[in-house]
């Protein structure tokens, strides 16, 4: 007999159909055929990772049709299975997936719609902290370039494809006019989690720059510098003063120059 924790991998690999079937003899069940037992198991399994990536993909689903998008997605479960055990952890492989699919080859704003669905779910997934206020820092000297902090739920999306607008049109139960919304346009988008829900809103270049940068740990010198080089009149400033009001900054901390010999 097997020790129970090489059954176990083996029955989860033969759940998963990564590996043949288990052998009959492995398994008991009574009078009951196990191997039949085994492929309700496979079907259960099968059809809740289905319909996680459903609720997670709802727009994709919507892109594609339902009956396809069930397809695809059992495709995406047999390569790739779960490796934790957080459902909500899985399908951040499935945006790159749907780009393989011939099918879909000219229809690429499905896979980036999908990106920025993903995206979604990761902000849901993540702390949010509290944030701070302008009045905070009133009577603070911050420096010339302080750390600015922001909230980790904080996501920031490019793509060539206008997949904001795409989302936002079947956030409606009414019908959607799909080559309408299917637009060669590049949209930069932000998004982070506010409460229980998920605010998005459309950057241009240079405010993308600007807290794509202090995402990353650059200070505010540094990524003022890189929206400057976009657009010469970017405006330092409102653009501070709009991450306050977003909710998005959790820290300021002050950068002490190191002692000269």
């Amino acid at each position: 007999m097997l020790p129970l924790e090489h059954l176990q991998t083996t029955m989860a690999r033969s759940v998963l159909a990564i590996e043949p079937m288990v052998s009959a003899k492995m398994l008991t069940a009574g009078k009951a055929d196990p191997l039949a037992r085994l492929r309700i198991y496979q079907n259960n399994t099968r059809s809740s990772l289905t319909a996680v990536l459903m609720a997670v993909f709802p727009v994709t689903v919507r892109l594609v049709d339902e009956r396809f998008f069930r397809y695809v997605a059992s495709e995406f479960i047999r390569r790739h299975p779960p490796v934790e055990s957080r459902l909500a952890r899985y399908g951040a492989g499935f945006p790159r997936f749907l780009k393989t699919i011939d099918t879909l080859s000219d229809m690429p704003i499905v896979a980036e719609t999908a990106r920025l669905e993903w995206a979604i779910a990761e902000a849901l997934d993540t702390t949010s902290l509290p944030p701070r206020t302008l009045a905070d820092y009133d009577k603070i000297d911050l420096g010339p370039s302080p750390d600015i902090l922001l909230q980790p739920s904080l996501r920031l999306i490019v793509s060539h494809w206008s997949i904001l607008s795409v989302w936002t049109a079947h956030q409606q139960d009414t019908a959607v006019d799909q080559h309408c919304t299917w637009t060669r346009r590049p949209e930069r988008v932000a998004l982070w989690r506010a409460g229980n829900s998920v605010r998005l809103v459309l950057l241009d270049r240079a405010d993308f720059a600007f807290r794509h940068s202090l995402k990353h740990g650059f200070g505010v010198e540094h990524a003022a510098s890189r929206a400057n080089a976009l657009e010469p009149n970017f405006d330092l400033v409102s653009a501070l003063v709009r991450l306050f009001a977003d909710g998005l900054v959790t820290n300021v901390r002050i950068t002490v120059p190191p002692l000269s010999n």
